[in-house]
């Protein structure tokens, strides 16, 4: 199971940037398709996607992974952080939405 699979399986579109033909691209490249198909984009490179996002005037959203876990853990947290998301509106806090889940 990836967290494709945790993400599909809880009725989400997901997929990951290799199949979309993006392996390899810049994180500032990647950020411009995020934007502009309106991705909530899952990641475990906090540094750079934080930088990138803080320049966003508005955009669907950021989930950072744990690095530091198995994968299996990563799955389980994910799984988690979605369930706890589930129907919810984010409201704007700023000039970005925003909702920490501890």
């Amino acid at each position: 199971m990836t967290l494709i699979d945790v993400a599909t399986d809880r009725g989400h579109e997901a997929h990951h940037v290799n199949w979309l033909g993006l392996g390899g691209n810049t994180d500032w490249a990647l950020m411009r398709r995020i934007v502009d198909e309106n991705f909530t984009f899952v990641t475990n490179n906090a540094a750079d996607f934080r930088r990138l996002y803080a320049r966003e005037e508005l955009h669907a959203g950021l989930l950072i992974i744990v690095p530091q876990v198995s994968p299996e853990r990563q799955r389980a947290l994910f799984a988690t952080t979605l369930e706890e998301l589930a129907g919810e509106e984010l409201v704007p806090v700023g000039r970005h939405h925003q909702r920490i889940v501890g």
